[in-house]
């Protein structure tokens, strides 16, 4: 026989309930059934009471497709360089900040009670939290729409707050792109007309430089070799002609001096020179002559320059020999002149004269070109970087203008709305029915936790409890076998009493339920 009043220890209980089968489970839930319909009721209650205040939401959407470029990139490069998705996030961030929530809400007139106890930023982070902005289809790479919605109590109010936001990204976007195309074009226009300055003071400086120093130009290379060359020719001709001039003029004066007789200042003898005398006159022509043409090594002129000395020397030794006598003073006889050969001859001295006088000025000039060309390397060396400072700012100044030119035609294309641009596919809707609250699901899912609950708890109660309930516990004890069993036999009274027990009880969870709910479902509100 067993006592239903025995206690047993944890460590029993535990081992009782690890070899539970599924009827015992059964058992337990019949046994502990009052805490699992006032743990369901509980949560039933609450949940229901909760669902049923809270006040309806109306939610409106309106999607925004992303139209593309409508001519290829490769013809007008767009200067807007920033992802759909990067100025989408930086238009939420600007349509979610408080200034400009607070004047669509003013603007609107919604939030009446709120705005008149003067709760902005309860305002604020409520419609922040109303707002949803999500991305409709990725598109692969690229996004190719986005949705903007709005919750709201009244069907009215939530279209009409959803199409003010579309309206409101549609425009900060085309805001955002004409910043950014105007500030591609401001810069680009300053960073022009830095560079055309830059490119103004090379050019000044270069022009200086090449009408100083004209002479002096890489350019000039072939002007100085040709009026080189050309000098060289004229101061050649001339030596030429003085040489020439010299012969000529030794040759007729060598003429002269053969034709016309010597004069005679010997007034006894009446004689003329001696032979020795005229044969040194002879050679000293002849030498003289040789000598213009040929150089003093010439066999033939130290030929001669030796019957000269031979000569003048034996001369000299006659002249030694002979008395020395005194000359009577008599009137010297005039030799016979040639004036064709005298004026051949002054010619020819004008035009040697001509010529040395012009080859002072040509040799000036030739060793003033060939001293510009020992100098044009240096001074090429030097324009070159000046040279290549304006080239690579002449390049830069095209690049911008190209530049430049690519930005003002992706501006026209932004204007006449071939661009990338945000178009209303579906606007915003008038909502028919509340978007929430989901009542049926939720008092269902209130249901299910409160099931959940309440086993639970009748489980941790079975497993406070130490008492041994049934015959099969007592044989699993003992190990012994159980004779007989005395039921609990419970009287009119006592199962009066513990039905009592159970209406109060569940009457208490309804009423704290209900209160529990009244209590959520106003906090939820506030919220919503």
């Amino acid at each position: 026989m067993t006592d239903h009043g025995s206690p047993l220890s944890s460590s029993q209980v535990s081992n009782l309930l690890a070899e539970l089968r599924l009827r015992d489970y059964l058992d337990i839930g019949r046994r502990r059934k009052g805490c699992i319909i006032l743990t369901v009721t509980a949560f039933l209650v609450t949940t229901a009471v909760a669902v049923v205040r809270l006040p309806n939401v109306y939610r409106s959407e309106t999607t925004i497709l992303v139209d593309p470029q409508q001519v290829p990139s490769n013809f007008v490069a767009s200067t807007v360089t920033t992802s759909v998705m990067d100025r989408l996030s930086a238009i939420r961030q600007e349509i979610m900040s408080p200034t400009r929530l607070m004047v669509l809400i003013n603007r609107l007139g919604i939030y009446d009670q709120l705005r008149n106890q003067g709760k902005e930023g309860e305002i604020v982070a409520k419609m922040q939290r109303s707002i949803t902005i999500e991305v409709v289809d990725s598109g692969g790479q690229k996004m190719s729409a986005f949705r903007i919605g709005y919750a709201a109590r009244t069907p009215i109010e939530a279209a009409t707050v959803a199409t003010e936001l579309a309206a409101t990204v549609i425009k900060e976007n085309l805001t955002a792109r004409e910043q950014q195309f105007s500030g591609t074009a401001d810069f680009l226009d300053s960073e022009l007309q830095e560079t055309k300055k830059q490119l103004e003071t090379k050019e000044t400086e270069l022009g200086r430089i090449k009408s100083v120093y004209i002479m002096d130009l890489p350019e000039s290379k072939q002007f100085h070799l040709e009026t080189l060359s050309s000098l060289r020719n004229q101061l050649r001709a001339s030596q030429d002609k003085v040489n020439a001039a010299q012969q000529q003029k030794i040759y007729l004066q060598s003429m002269l001096v053969n034709s016309n007789p010597v004069v005679d200042l010997d007034a006894e003898d009446g004689g003329t020179n001696s032979p020795e005398q005229t044969e040194i006159g002879k050679l000293e022509t002849t030498l003289s002559l040789l000598l213009s043409r040929y150089g003093a090594n010439h066999p033939d002129v130290r030929k001669v320059q030796a019957q000269l000395n031979e000569l003048t020397a034996r001369a000299a030794a006659e002249q030694k020999d002979t008395p020395p006598h005194v000359d009577t003073p008599k009137t010297p006889r005039r030799a016979a002149r040639n004036p064709v050969v005298e004026a051949e001859i002054s010619k020819l001295n004008e035009e040697i004269q001509e010529q040395t006088k012009l080859q002072p000025s040509l040799e000036e000039q030739i060793n003033f070109h060939s001293s510009k060309l020992e100098q044009e390397p240096i001074f090429e060396q030097r324009i070159a970087g000046l040279m290549r400072d304006y080239d690579t700012l002449r390049s830069h100044y095209n690049s911008l203008l190209d530049r430049k030119l690519s930005a003002e035609m992706a501006t026209q294309l932004d204007e006449r709305q071939r661009g990338e641009r945000f178009v209303i596919l579906d606007p915003a809707q008038v909502p028919s029915q509340p978007s929430a609250p989901n009542r049926p699901l939720t008092i269902l899912a209130g249901l299910v936790v409160g099931l959940v609950c309440g086993t639970g708890l009748a489980m941790v109660v079975e497993q406070a409890d130490p008492s041994v309930r049934n015959e099969r516990e007592v044989t699993q004890i003992l190990q012994k076998g159980v004779l007989a069993g005395i039921p609990f036999v419970a009287t009119t009274r006592q199962t009066r009493r513990h039905r009592l027990l159970i209406a109060g009880a569940l009457a208490s969870t309804v009423i704290g339920s209900t209160g529990l709910g009244f209590v959520i479902s106003h906090y939820a509100a506030q919220l919503m």
